[in-house]
């Protein structure tokens, strides 16, 4: 029916907006790494990194409920193409750019490629997980999380320890219902809560980043707890506690997110063409004179171009081709034999 079809789209909207925002946060928060060091940027980028990439995993697990279901492995595989294929065109750029020639590691990925290899394995995890009771799949992906923080390998072999730490979020999002997730983040209640709370937690971050900046390994979700500045003892323990804070903030945030389309809403949809692309941008930015000349001549005010240029970034790779080459690498019919049902 019609009031169906109104209510759903107002439900995606809510979904699409949320991913739009997101993306474009990881878009500027890239741009900032360059320049961390810098109070502003250290802000920022602890700010955003406490629920950007969190938000996105849970919000791919509330949307991967029927894919799991079905075990349609189809459905997941591409994700390993678009791992391949983001490897190579940042392999091509900046061959192009700073001309210098390097051998590509498949099974080793510390840049921005890992969200795909995360996302297939996510999948993949899930696939086995479903049959857990929730509450001891997700203290079970929690606890794992906070028990291998202790190792020294290098995590960034089939970026490992990305996907056990960001897992819980997704394992989360799989679990719940979208009815009920969204019925309880239109609470009036809870948005009240959320505004007061994102905004407070950004004056932490902006008045307190100097104690708190140690905490950015287990934002990024790479590192040990051998990194930690303070505390290796307590690791787990200060695990779980970013983890409380993520999770608080991630819902806060989608609390906030409107129902409403907007014309940029569509680029919650292409998110993933922007994530693919935005870094050649990022290649060109860091090569030109730009990236040392705003800063030095605009010493108060640097850092709003920098999130002008992210915005515009977004907004370029977020239109219609780069998603629909995204598009055909995901749905390429790659054939396989169905999984039998358990």
């Amino acid at each position: 029916s019609k009031m169906e079809q109104k209510k759903g789209a107002g439900r995606i909207a809510k979904w699409d907006n949320a991913r739009w925002i997101l993306i474009t946060l990881v878009v500027i928060c890239h741009f900032f790494e360059n320049y961390l060091g810098n109070p502003v940027a250290n802000s920022l980028f602890f700010y955003v990194y406490t629920f950007h990439m969190p938000a996105f995993f849970l919000i791919a697990g509330l949307f991967s409920k029927k894919t799991v279901e079905d075990r349609r492995i189809d459905k997941v595989a591409p994700y390993i193409l678009i791992y391949i294929f983001i490897k190579i065109v940042n392999w091509i750029v900046q061959m192009i750019i700073y001309g210098k020639y390097t051998s590509i590691n498949w099974f080793v990925e510390s840049g921005v490629a890992w969200f795909a290899l995360a996302m297939f394995f996510m999948y993949i995890i899930t696939f086995y997980t479903k049959r857990f009771k929730p509450v001891y799949g997700f203290v079970l992906s929690v606890v794992i999380a906070m028990i291998l923080g202790y190792t020294v390998e290098n995590t960034d072999i089939f970026c490992w320890m990305r996907i056990v730490n960001f897992y819980p979020f997704f394992y989360l999002g799989y679990v719940i219902s979208i009815e009920d997730i969204t019925k309880w983040l239109e609470n009036k209640k809870i948005k009240v809560m959320a505004i007061i709370s994102l905004i407070t937690y950004f004056v932490i971050c902006c008045v307190g980043i100097d104690k708190i900046f140690w905490l950015r390994f287990l934002l990024t979700g790479r590192s040990g707890y051998y990194r930690l500045e303070y505390g290796m003892a307590y690791g787990p323990l200060i695990r779980l506690g970013v983890y409380v804070i993520s999770f608080f903030i991630v819902f806060m945030f989608l609390s906030i997110m409107p129902k409403r389309r907007f014309i940029l809403s569509k680029i919650g949809q292409r998110s993933l063409s922007v994530y693919v692309f935005h870094y050649v941008f990022i290649y060109i930015y860091m090569a030109s004179s730009l990236y040392k000349y705003l800063p030095y001549k605009y010493p108060n005010k640097w850092w709003l171009f920098i999130v002008a240029i992210g915005i515009v970034v977004t907004f370029i790779c977020g239109t219609k081709w780069p998603d629909a080459l995204c598009k055909w690498i995901m749905n390429s019919n790659i054939k396989y034999r169905k999984n039998a049902k358990q």
